[in-house]
Parts: C-alpha cells; sequence; structure tokens
C-alpha cells in the first residue's frame, strides 16, 4: 500500500515544488522539519523509496531533491513542471536563490510583476536588463534586483550595474551576492555616481 502521507510530508513536497529543488538544510531552516536532521534525512529516504522525490548528488558531494510526477500528483499541482531536465549550473543557481530568500524572509516577484513597473522605461533599456538571470523581490516595500555571482567577470558585473541604473527605482536597490572576500571587495569599487550597491558575501557553498 505504501507510505501515508503525513502533513509534514505535503509541506515538504510543496516547498519542493516552490524551489524546485533543495537540501536538508534548507527544509531545516524553512521549519519543516525541527527536530533533528537525522529525522529529516530518515523521513525523505521514506519518501524517496515510495517514489515521491528524487535524490542527486553534487560534486562536493552535497545531497539534493527534487519531485516526481507521482508528488506532483499527490499534491495537486497544476501542470508538469517537475519533467525537465536540469543541469548542475541550474541546480547550484536554484539551491543560492533559496538559499538568500530563507535568510533574508523574502519572495521573489514573478518578471510579469516587475516588467509592469518599468513601462515608462525604454524597450533598449529594459532589453538589457531581463534577458539576464537576475532576480527581484520586495524588503520594506522597496524593490531590489538580485544578482548573483556565477564566475561572472568584473566587467559584467559593471555592465550590469550601468543597465539597472537606467532604470527608476532599481539604481539604489542592486544587490551583488558574492563568495569571495577578494571579490566583494573588487565589485564594492564599481560604484559610482548616483548608483549604490549593496555586496554580500554568502557563507554557502556548492
Amino acid at each position: 500500500m505504501g507510505v501515508k502521507l503525513t502533513e509534514r510530508d505535503i509541506m515538504a513536497m510543496k516547498f519542493l515544488a516552490k524551489w524546485k529543488f533543495c537540501t536538508v538544510e534548507q527544509l531545516m531552516k524553512a521549519g519543516i522539519f525541527c527536530s533533528s536532521v537525522k529525522k529529516c534525512v530518515a523521513r525523505l529516504a521514506v519518501l524517496r523509496k515510495n517514489g515521491y522525490i528524487k535524490s542527486y548528488r553534487l560534486a562536493n558531494g552535497k545531497l539534493f531533491y527534487c519531485l516526481t510526477p507521482k508528488a506532483g500528483e499527490a499534491i495537486d499541482l497544476p501542470d508538469a513542471w517537475y519533467r525537465y531536465r536540469f543541469a548542475r549550473s541550474t541546480v547550484i543557481n536554484q539551491l543560492i536563490l533559496t538559499d538568500f530568500a530563507l535568510a533574508i524572509g523574502i519572495e521573489y516577484l514573478p518578471r510579469e510583476n516587475v516588467l509592469e513597473r518599468f513601462m515608462k522605461a525604454k524597450y533598449s533599456d529594459l532589453r538589457r536588463v531581463f534577458r539576464s538571470n537576475d532576480v527581484f523581490y520586495e524588503k520594506d516595500g522597496v524593490l531590489h534586483v538580485l544578482i548573483i555571482d556565477n564566475q561572472l567577470s568584473l566587467k559584467y558585473f559593471s555592465e550590469r550595474i550601468r543597465a539597472y541604473s537606467k532604470l527608476p527605482g532599481t539604481r539604489e536597490n542592486i544587490v551583488i551576492l558574492v563568495f569571495s572576500d577578494t571579490k566583494k571587495s573588487q565589485v564594492v569599487k564599481l560604484a559610482g555616481g548616483n548608483v549604490k550597491i549593496k555586496v554580500l558575501k554568502a557563507n554557502w557553498k556548492y
């Protein structure tokens, strides 16, 4: 007959439906599993054995999870978004986005919602911004843009900052997430004029 799904199982699968991939640490941080890492791992193993989730390892050995079609049916997902291939870089980027959102307590905005705020901007300026993988969020009623350092060059960062400086409401709310002190000091120096950036160093390693 298989496993009987608990309320916590459903919460875990809905969390995965929202973020696509997750780690044990993220499930603990989100408060879905509060007792211990050992119990979290054991329950995920049960869900995996019964075909609700799959697990994979990154190159550094870190285990991450994703949903199966069976789980999608169990929680009534509206479409089969979980039937897709994923590259290692996609997984890492999504895990970092999840870490950042959990750390500061935000939700990312759909791009169509963000686009509505820039209707008066020039098409050429919008095109430079929206062809990237940057994400937007609101914090204390203020729109922010998050740029993640995926081994990006300083030239690229400079171009991104310049592009956002031309859009109303973002020139003072550019957040750049890097993964080393060296990169942080280099990127901080790129700010100038009426453009203000916040450079944060992440503690998450994948």
